[in-house]
């Protein structure tokens, strides 16, 4: 998931088919495919012990249509936290879609504690388009990131700020105690398995050690993002980056599942983790990150991968024009570990290159810069 003013950020299997139903709150009067339209969700009225799907009926089009968000929700057979499970706000970001589908998959709703709510792709109008941002129709067209407009506003803005609105105040707002949200990296760039974690919200440490991920970055979020908007009310939350846009990566997406079961186990909604425990590993822990990115067009090769430590001075990518004479050679101002890279070669100026993370001692720094 890309950041404007802070840098480009098994289950026990028991689900059957006689526990997935169809029953819904706050039913439209419409059926899509046999499953329920809803206009607005109560967790609390669903019953318990079962899987339920549902439309929700996010923003109205400029031809008088919808845009319908697919939302699956287990309500476990005891009450306890009720966590939400969120996928691709940005449209070309579909690992996190896979990791929903496969955990709801998972759930065993006769041992689940409270209750998931999993959203299998929330911008649909960017899936659609293949592109991170909700398409806008008036004026000509134009895009809008939904998520850098949380909470959003249902009654007055652009569609955007409507359609982040009803999401917030209909699909969410009183359903939710715990949040990992998930991303990717931007189209022709990669992340490791990465959290931003805003450490002085009580529980959100919490999330992040029990996923595990290979990089911790202590952060203290951005206006208008689900992570931000909902740990500035106190309820815990994550961004959960896996991978690189356009793409299913099954070993990430696997490990994620594992990453989100272990989270719902450190909150007593599981007895034991939904799938078999791959080896963890003590992820590396960041406060700040340094962004290298191309000063003029052309092609870049790079020399060091996701991961990789590197120290002040090394050469960490070459640039060369069209006829492969070298233009530009770009090197680590820092030690620091490798965050994310651009993996595709063309590179126009102002483009990632190369993302590193480190630890700032400063005092000013301890809680994420």
């Amino acid at each position: 998931m890309a950041r404007t003013t802070r840098p480009t950020r098994c289950l026990a299997i028991g689900l059957t088919v006689a526990s997935l139903a169809v029953a819904a709150p706050a039913l439209a009067q419409d059926m899509i495919s046999g499953v329920p339209v809803i206009d607005k969700l109560d967790v609390n009225t669903l019953p318990r012990g079962k899987i339920t799907q549902y439309w929700f009926k996010a923003a109205e089009t400029n031809d008088a249509q919808w845009l319908y968000v697919p939302v699956i929700v287990a309500r476990g057979a005891q009450d306890g936290k009720r966590l939400l499970l969120n996928s691709a706000i940005h449209g070309d970001e579909l690992n996190g879609i896979r990791v929903v589908q496969k955990v709801m998959a998972g759930i065993d709703v006769s041992a689940l504690k409270g209750t998931v709510i999993g959203i299998p792709g929330l911008n649909v109008s960017g899936n659609l388009h293949a592109n991170r941002q909700m398409y806008l129709s008036t004026d000509g067209g134009s895009l809008v990131d939904l998520n850098r407009a949380m909470p959003g506003d249902e009654a007055k803005g652009d569609n955007g700020a409507r359609f982040d609105g009803r999401v917030w105040n209909r699909l969410w707002a009183g359903n939710v105690d715990l949040v990992i949200d998930l991303h990717t990296q931007s189209t022709g760039t990669a992340y490791p398995l990465y959290v931003w974690a805003d450490p002085r919200v009580d529980g959100v440490l919490k999330i992040a050690d029990a996923i595990n991920p290979d990089v911790i970055k202590y952060d203290p979020g951005e206006k208008g993002t689900v992570e931000t908007e909902f740990d500035r009310i106190k309820i815990p939350a994550v961004t959960f980056e896996i991978g690189r846009a356009k793409l299913f990566q099954e070993d990430l997406i696997d490990r994620a599942v594992g990453g989100v079961g272990r989270a719902m186990v450190a909150f007593d909604m599981l007895p034991a983790p939904l799938a078999k425990p791959a080896e963890l590993t003590k992820p590396f822990i960041g406060n700040e990150t340094t962004s290298i990115t191309a000063s003029t067009g052309g092609f870049v090769e790079l020399h060091v991968k996701l991961l990789d430590k590197v120290t002040k001075g090394q050469t960490l990518a070459t640039q060369m024009n069209a006829f492969g004479a070298v233009v530009k050679e770009y090197t680590a101002p820092s030690d620091g570990l490798v965050l994310a890279i651009g993996d595709e070669p063309t590179r126009e100026p102002g483009s990632l290159i190369v993302r590193l993370i480190h630890w700032n001692a400063a005092d000013t720094c301890k809680q994420g810069c």
